[in-house]
């Protein structure tokens, strides 16, 4: 996980680097990352942060008005609970079939037999479920974003509840 941290932070460095220069040349600022063109932004409609990103060194960061979060802390907890519960799921599943279970989901069972195939799912599965949440807040249907993220977390609580007890019965 650090080095994906390290590498997304060199991407925003190398590419705040050309963007300070922009900004100061013209009120339009072409986010540019090597070769490749992401979008234009003019700073009366870049999102708060990225305009406090691209202010030049000299510029006190403290001087700005703070900026209120674009979502509250309920989504945030939810994405983290079912990374949590996906997580838990995985390895939980992983250890029940080295300790002679059987994968009860048909979908699952072919792939459970390989680690690498299970994280995959898990990750993929956790992964819909936040962006498909995302686009829901986005889209202004708040209520049907957190509903998604309840149902689903909901839904790993009960399977994390049953792999817990089928672990407790193979002690």
């Amino acid at each position: 996980m650090k080095k994906n941290e390290a590498v997304l932070a060199l991407v925003l460095f190398i590419g705040l680097g050309h963007a300070q220069g922009a900004l100061a040349q013209s009120p339009t600022l072409p986010l540019e990352i090597g070769a490749f063109r992401i979008a234009e932004v003019t700073a009366a409609v870049a999102p708060p942060l990225f305009v406090k990103m691209i202010l030049p060194a000299s510029t006190d960061p403290w001087l700005l008005k703070g900026v209120a979060a674009a979502r509250g802390p309920v989504l945030p907890v939810l994405y983290g609970s079912l990374i949590s519960l996906q997580a838990y799921d995985g390895y939980s599943t992983s250890r029940g079939l080295q300790k002679g279970a059987v994968e009860s989901n048909g979908l699952m069972a072919s792939l459970a037999t390989h680690p690498a195939s299970l994280w995959a799912v898990k990750g993929t599965t956790g992964f819909i479920s936040i962006y498909m949440a995302e686009q829901l807040w986005r889209q202004h249907r708040r209520g049907a974003a957190i509903a998604l993220l309840v149902a689903s977390n909901a839904m790993m609580a009960g399977v994390a509840a049953n792999n817990r007890a089928i672990l407790r019965r193979l002690k």
